[in-house]
């Protein structure tokens, strides 16, 4: 093939791989049903984004420059054609409802496992695509093949342990997160689970107790309870607010959603409902220690300046751990994919 030829193959790849970051940003918005002049190149999702294209960006321009024939045209088309097929089949998954409803995995509703499942091997295509290049530029020769797949596991696994550090560390029980008292302000609860019979767990339980908590000692002048329901139970916030009604608080005090069925959907719907006068008033979220980080992230997406409180929920070290690693799945998957 003329060289000619090979630059228009290469900037042909260029355009190709920049759309698809550029639609990956549209569905990220599309997703969280924001508009794109809400777009900002700064959230942190985004920017992890863009590192990584450009960082296949920049190793195709130099395996282009210097006419590295171990880098076939084959190979990358056939990429190409992979991550493409994996994004649109991850988009096409928040579109269509491939299971019944009420079918959960892992207590999460099994088509968003199934939109994460493929977003993640997408992810892992674009991971694997930029090791190849950048193993074919350093050693100076065509990589193995269970090589790459070995550094590609380890890099993912970097992430999510990069992740779980962040989450013990962001800092929330900082004076930042400092709560002045204040009958403007409005706890929101943020939803967990419901036993069988309808009982609150010990998670929303605490959670509704540290709203009643700040209620009673003038933090908050109203407390909203979400999150909708499973099959045959009430909705997790009816179960909160009859808990709230038992220990004595006035309804009028309580507002109920009961649409929302994850973390995201509950900041989003704060976002469209809660209208508060800022200057006046702030959102305070509850929940427990090991979700409220993944609370404020979703937060700054919606651009939402809020202030968080931690309800005293003490759970054992298994709990702890499998708490965590899911927040960090939970929270990866956000960041890249804003589901």
């Amino acid at each position: 093939m003329s060289k000619k030829s090979n630059s228009h193959i290469s900037y042909f790849v260029y355009v190709v791989l920049l759309f698809q970051l550029v639609f990956l940003y549209f569905i990220k918005h599309l997703n969280q049903d924001l508009p794109v002049s809400d777009f900002s190149i700064w959230k942190i999702g985004n920017l992890l984004n863009l590192f990584l294209y450009a960082g296949i960006l920049v190793g195709l321009y130099l395996t282009h420059k210097k006419d590295n024939s171990l880098l076939s045209t084959k190979f990358i088309i056939s990429f190409l054609t992979i991550s493409w097929i994996l994004l649109i089949a991850s988009f096409s998954s928040t579109l269509v409802d491939f299971f019944p409803s009420g079918t959960y995995v892992f207590a999460q509703p099994a088509d968003r496992v199934l939109t994460g499942a493929l977003f993640v091997i997408f992810f892992l295509s674009l991971l694997y695509f930029l090791i190849y290049i950048w193993n074919t530029i350093l050693i100076k020769a065509k990589p193995k093949f269970f090589k790459v797949i070995a550094l590609t596991a380890t890099m993912m696994l970097t992430f999510f342990i990069s992740i779980l550090i962040y989450i013990d560390n962001v800092g929330y029980t900082s004076d930042r997160w400092a709560i002045t008292k204040n009958d403007k302000n409005i706890g929101v609860v943020l939803g967990a689970a419901v036993w069988t019979g309808n009982i609150p767990s010990p998670t929303l339980s605490a959670r509704v107790d540290k709203a009643i908590e700040l209620l009673e000692n003038g933090s908050v002048g109203k407390i909203v309870l979400t999150g909708g329901k499973a099959p045959g139970e009430l909705a997790e916030s009816e179960v909160a607010y009859e808990y709230a009604k038992a220990k004595g608080v006035d309804s009028s005090f309580i507002i109920i959603e009961v649409a929302t069925s994850s973390t995201t959907d509950q900041i989003r719907w704060i976002k469209k409902n809660i209208m508060l006068d800022t200057s006046s008033g702030r959102i305070i979220l509850i929940s427990d220690a090991y979700h409220l980080p993944r609370a404020i992230e979703l937060s700054k997406y919606f651009n939402l300046d809020v202030k968080v409180a931690e309800s005293v929920h003490k759970l054992n070290f298994n709990d702890v751990i499998y708490n965590k690693v899911r927040e960090s799945i939970a929270l990866f998957i956000f960041w890249n994919f804003a589901l």
